[in-house]
């Protein structure tokens, strides 16, 4: 597992991309997807707004399985979302 401040790097470099509109499509190929068949390894745990227009990923410029994001209404952590982030 990646060092705290070095996910929030990455994270904060993905953003900036998405804002600039310079999104890095190759972490969507087959390749990059196959990566995450055999196990799940996410660089960070997002508990996120459950709106549809917010998309997480997207946002900070991951590919499929680079977050592992919890998505509910008002941005509430309860039981259920705990026990969602222990598995993470």
């Amino acid at each position: 597992m990646q060092p705290a401040l070095d996910a929030v790097n990455i994270l904060k470099t993905g953003n900036k991309r998405f804002i600039k509109n310079e999104l890095d499509v190759g972490i969507l190929s087959r390749d990059a997807n196959n990566l995450n068949v055999a196990a799940q390894k996410p660089l960070a745990v997002i508990v996120g707004c459950a709106d549809s227009r917010v998309p997480v990923e997207l946002v900070f410029n991951q590919g499929v399985g680079s977050l592992f994001v919890i998505r509910v209404a008002g941005n509430v952590v309860g039981p259920t979302q705990l026990g969602s982030i222990e598995y993470a």
